[in-house]
């Protein structure tokens, strides 16, 4: 396996393993909400983590079309 594609194949691992944790993290806020509500704090936060979601999606997606077999 060339090291380009190794490198890769990390790269992907790494940011589905950032979004899992985010993806994790966007539950437990939206199940404390349901009870106690966010705070305006707790919702940037929130805002934040869905951004952070949504640019590690775009980079999965252009790694994919760089190394289309991966």
């Amino acid at each position: 396996m060339p090291v380009e594609e190794s490198d890769t194949k990390a790269t992907v691992r790494r940011i589905k393993q950032e979004i899992d944790r985010l993806t994790g993290e966007q539950s437990q806020a939206l199940k404390l909400a349901v009870y106690l509500g966010m705070t305006p704090d707790e919702a940037k936060q929130y805002d934040e983590r869905l951004r952070r979601i949504e640019k590690l999606g775009t980079e999965l997606v252009s790694l994919g079309e760089i190394f289309p077999k991966l």
